[in-house]
């Protein structure tokens, strides 16, 4: 046990460090990780906010009805080609990557999207005109199965849809919002994509500047924090510590209370360590003095328990027969009575014996030889019901509590009695005194319908007054 327990200490030194580092730890985490979901929340609300109003503003100069048209043709119209060149113009006037309205056609791996308009700037529309796309181009390879779902998608929606898309040029946000026919059908997807490769750059530039703010003030305020623990509350604890044990040791099994003297370490913080070791001082000068009290009193006291004892041992004894009185069966009682209630009292039984023709012997041969009566019929009782305590609750009534080997034996040992009650009453060489006679009554605890141990005592009592009746009933014929 004390091998687990040292492998278990922890210094409150290293405690207190170890919790430090892990709160900057979960600080930075938390603060980092918060810093970097805001800052990037507000620049692409403002990226979306951008995207939203180019769109509306190519969508308002879209005669749906010509292009429609024109994708049903793959034809240009007047209108188309001024569509073009107003795209144009604003892909050379707006910060963005890409202006385009395509149409999707399937998911399959290729020709799944056709090209309506795609803007270019004015030297790739004019001078180096290689790569660019026209009305009805199928592309082969130039969006996946997942955009071109995506795009379905985005077409069963009113308003604009952004995604971020990674390319071999970066890394593109984009606003995609459908174009709807007069019949407010869609038929194709205009959208704008935004280059943000630098924007990701500023982003993870600015969580790890805050990061490293929140851990370098996550230092400073850890630093500060254990330099004043370690003054006002570690030091002194280790000193306090340090007197206690000293204390521990020189008392433990000491017999000399001049010993018993706390001696208390100089502490400069005042505080509640402070407040506690004058405590542990004022402490062990009060049981100094509690010891010299005890010890002065010890002789007295074991003078007052002998005398206490033997006024209890004579409380409880009856004084005719030796054997325990009504006042020790009612304190027998309460304590089964608390058994009982705590489930720890569940078999006993209560035996009722009573001995007949008392008055009798009394008014007849004198009180002399109704004690005989009485001794001898308790001397029968405590030699039958020897594993039980037996109580005389009144001059000519015992109680027998059944425990042990009487209570499985009760019915066994209740005939033997009667067969030796019946063999006294029939030996002609006893003086009428002699010849004990006694009604007995048995009740066995029943938690069914037992509640308290006076239910069986009235069972038993009730029975003993059947026997007693019935005793009568037979000497009278």
């Amino acid at each position: 046990m004390s091998e687990s327990r040292e492998k278990r200490f922890m210094p409150l030194r290293r405690s207190i460090t170890f919790g430090c580092v892990v709160f900057i730890a979960l600080l930075c985490i938390v603060l980092g990780f918060g810093s970097h979901i805001t800052y990037k929340k507000a620049l692409y609300q403002r990226y979306e906010a951008y995207i939203t109003d180019i769109l509306d503003y190519v969508d308002r100069h879209i005669d749906d009805t010509d292009l429609v048209h024109c994708i049903e043709t793959l034809e240009r119209s007047e209108k188309y080609d001024e569509l073009l060149n107003f795209m144009d113009a604003i892909k050379e006037d707006f910060d963005i990557h890409y202006l385009y309205i395509i149409k999707p056609l399937n998911i399959n791996p290729t020709g799944n999207c056709m090209s309506v308009i795609s803007a270019e700037n004015y030297y790739d529309r004019y001078i180096d005109t290689e790569g660019n796309l026209y009305l009805g181009w199928i592309s082969d390879d130039e969006f996946g199965v997942e955009n071109v779902k995506l795009f379905f998608s985005i077409m069963e929606k009113k308003n604009p849809v952004f995604f971020e898309e990674a390319t071999e040029w970066g890394v593109d946000y984009t606003g995609a919002m459908t174009l709807f026919d007069q019949n407010n059908k869609p038929y194709a997807l205009l959208a704008v994509d935004v280059d943000i490769t630098e924007i990701r750059k500023l982003i993870k530039k600015r969580t790890l500047e805050s990061t490293c703010l929140i851990i370098l003030l996550g230092m400073t305020f850890t630093a500060v924090f254990l330099l004043w623990t370690m003054k006002n509350v570690v030091n002194p604890i280790k000193m306090l510590e340090k007197s206690v044990v000293a204390f521990a040791a020189k008392s433990h099994g000491q017999r000399s209370t001049t010993e018993l003297t706390f001696e208390p370490p100089h502490m400069e913080a005042n505080n509640e360590v402070k407040n506690l070791s004058d405590a542990m001082t004022q402490m062990s000068y009060d049981m100094k003095d509690y010891i010299d009290g005890i010890v002065s009193a010890e002789k007295k006291a074991e003078d007052m328990k002998l005398k206490a004892r033997e006024m209890s041992e004579l409380a409880h004894k009856d004084a005719l027969t030796g054997i325990r009185n009504k006042t020790a069966y009612d304190s027998e009682i309460k304590k089964m009575e608390y058994e009982l209630s705590i489930g720890e009292l569940c078999a006993f039984g209560i035996a009722m014996i009573d001995l007949n023709f008392l008055k009798k012997i009394n008014d007849t041969y004198g009180h002399e030889k109704g004690n005989y009566a009485i001794k001898k019929l308790c001397h029968l009782i405590c030699t039958i019901f020897d594993h039980s305590p037996v109580f005389r609750i009144g001059g000519d009534e015992f109680v027998v509590i059944l425990k042990g080997e009487d209570y499985d034996n009760a019915t066994d040992l209740e005939l033997f009695l009667q067969t030796k009650l019946y063999e006294i009453a029939k030996d002609t060489t006893l003086e009428p005194w002699e010849k004990v006679s006694a009604a007995v009554g048995i009740a066995f605890y029943d938690k069914k319908i037992d509640s308290h141990i006076a239910n069986v005592f009235k069972r038993a009592d009730q029975k003993m007054y059947e026997c007693k009746k019935q005793m009568k009933a037979v000497r009278q014929d």
